[in-house]
């Protein structure tokens, strides 16, 4: 969790070099981004004895390169909280065009992903790796909801925004997500919870893969 004194030291470091210092949400944890004119060898030998590790961005990386990580970016946007400086998160432009590219990428290298996990975990541990999945897609499923132009929802919100809007059962990540928060047990065999994450990743790759994007 980003502390006060966290913030105050980036602040220090940087002086007039930082653009922007926020915070924002992704999946269980609070990051800091500090944007800043320019970042050479010295800005990063200044901030290695910092606690908190910033994500590090020049003002022209953040403005250009949403087309590059539009997940990434979107999700700073809508859950990013200022500290200092300029809120230049506030107008960045997420094309929906790119935002489906990554989106599709995504579901595909997560589903190959977890079929690899499972066969190297052959049956044992698969509550990490159940549990590993939600904070990984919470990001991808919002940007679900920006797809369709539907208002971006809390993270306990969204896994029933997303089964709404694209008329797939996302019961399992709820679920996932509830346990992960202390609030719910696993309640079936952990096979089960593989065999249903596969599934969601599968569904929502295929809908993703043939979603049309009017800009």
């Amino acid at each position: 969790m980003t502390t006060k004194t966290d913030a105050e030291k980036i602040k220090t470091i940087l002086g007039d070099n930082l653009v922007t210092l926020a915070e924002y949400q992704t999946g269980d944890e609070m990051t800091l981004l500090a944007v800043c004119n320019s970042i050479d060898f010295d800005t990063l030998h200044k901030l290695k004895g910092t606690k908190e590790i910033p994500l590090l961005l020049t003002k022209e990386e953040l403005l250009d390169g949403a087309d590059v990580f539009p997940i990434e970016f979107l999700n700073i946007k809508q859950h990013h909280t200022m500290l200092d400086g300029e809120d230049l998160l506030k107008d960045l432009t997420i094309s929906k065009k790119h935002l489906r590219h990554q989106l599709e990428f995504e579901f595909r290298s997560k589903l190959l992903h977890l079929r690899g996990e499972y066969l190297r975990f052959k049956g044992k541990d698969l509550k990490r790796l159940i549990l590993a999945a939600v904070p990984v897609l919470a990001p991808i499923i919002g940007a679900l909801l920006y797809l369709k132009d539907l208002p971006a929802s809390r993270p306990d919100d969204m896994w029933g925004a997303v089964s709404d809007a694209y008329d797939v059962d996302t019961n399992v990540l709820r679920e996932i997500y509830d346990i992960r928060r202390g609030n719910a047990k696993f309640k079936k065999e952990k096979e089960q919870y593989i065999r249903d994450i596969i599934k969601v990743l599968s569904d929502l790759g295929e809908i993703v893969d043939e979603f049309k994007v009017i800009e």
